[in-house]
């Protein structure tokens, strides 16, 4: 894989870090106050969702390689949007 690739799916990863904590806090927000059967399934949609799509977007960058600094970069995408929103 050319760095550029690999620079690439960096990028995507963690901006698709920052994407998945802003979706996280909306949709709980939302779903909190449904009965718990529908909170299941709706969490297990919305993980699937978000776990399909981010293989499908890494499948159009990389062939859908995926290796542990991408997953390092979704949580450190997550992480740093997860502090700034718990300071508020």
């Amino acid at each position: 894989m050319s760095l550029k690739v690999q620079i690439l799916s960096l990028i995507v990863s963690f901006l698709y870090g920052v994407f998945f904590t802003i979706t996280v806090k909306f949709i709980y927000q939302k779903i909190i106050n449904n009965k718990k059967i529908v909170n299941i399934i709706l969490s297990f949609m919305f993980a699937l969702f978000h776990a399909l799509f981010y293989f499908w977007i890494l499948l159009k960058i990389n062939n859908g390689i995926i290796h542990i600094y991408c997953i390092l970069s979704l949580f450190i995408g997550f992480m740093v949007v997860y502090k700034i929103i718990k300071k508020r």
